[in-house]
């Protein structure tokens, strides 16, 4: 089993178009860590329901966890 867990900040919280599908919102983090931004402001992007997404509020910490499961 590997497990990852990522600090960082909600940099934003926006509503996608509903193009036929339940409600989504992106929600962009900024890791806490010092990676070279080439071209991207935010370091991870992750489409969640809106009834998700409504309990998350800007510029508050945020960990993401990563977990995957082996055979």
């Amino acid at each position: 089993m590997v497990k990852i867990n990522l600090n960082g900040i909600c940099k934003a919280v926006e509503l996608t178009p509903n193009n036929g599908r339940p409600r989504l919102c992106l929600i962009r983090v900024e890791l806490d860590h010092n990676v070279a931004r080439n071209f991207r402001t935010h370091d991870i992007q992750l489409m969640v329901p809106a009834e998700f997404a409504g309990l998350m509020d800007v510029n508050f910490p945020v960990t993401v966890t990563l977990e995957q499961n082996g055979v």
